[in-house]
């Protein structure tokens, strides 16, 4: 038999066994990633499409949110700043009492 003919066979097992092996084996083996990132993009994670526009927005509301977080401990802290200072008064009116008063004189 020529190289040929031997050339040929090899070509037509390979065809007939190996590549639909190797395109199932490729098709199982892709399936899973493609899926997580088809999950991501829907997810908004990775940007593609519609859900990145959602994304965006659930990050300015979020951001919104943060903002008045912010301003609400802004005004605790001012709360306990006054309520500190008004104990520090009670205190210390409460460590120096006041000097004895002086009463007048009985009437006769």
């Amino acid at each position: 038999m020529p190289p040929v003919d031997d050339l040929v066979k090899l070509c037509i097992i390979f065809s007939i066994f190996v590549l639909p092996a190797l395109a199932l084996t490729t098709r199982f083996a892709l399936k899973p990633i493609v899926d997580a990132i088809l999950r991501l993009k829907e997810g908004g994670v990775i940007s593609g499409g519609q859900p990145a526009v959602a994304g965006s927005q659930d990050i300015a509301m979020l951001a919104g949110e943060i903002r008045q977080m912010r301003d609400e401990m802004a005004q605790l802290q001012q709360s306990v700043a006054q309520l500190q200072d008004v104990d520090s008064f009670h205190r210390a009116l409460s460590e120096h009492p006041a000097p004895p008063q002086i009463s007048p004189p009985p009437a006769a």
